[in-house]
């Protein structure tokens, strides 16, 4: 780590990962996601909160979002449906 100056703010650390509680938060789904759109001083359209990481993002790129979930979970449910488990 460098040398701290004097008077700087200390730098912001990004998240890069979360992952699922062991247990799910009381207010399920909710407390765990959430989608809604912005107000008009926003540049982007909606945001995503996800375990409490707010993401701004355009309606192109929560669509484009939306699409690629939707391919996962088919694959997860073909896969859940080979070995007899419960789908989502």
């Amino acid at each position: 780590m460098g040398r701290v100056k004097p008077g700087k703010p200390p730098r912001e650390r990004l998240i890069r990962e979360t992952r699922e509680p062991v247990q799910p938060l009381p207010g399920w789904p909710e407390s765990h996601v959430s989608a809604e759109l912005t107000g008009d001083d926003e540049f982007e359209c909606v945001v995503v909160t996800i375990h409490g990481v707010k993401h701004y993002v355009h309606a192109s790129t929560a669509r484009e979002l939306q699409l690629m979930l939707e391919g996962s979970l088919k694959r997860y449910n073909d896969v859940c449906e080979e070995h007899g488990a419960p789908t989502v």
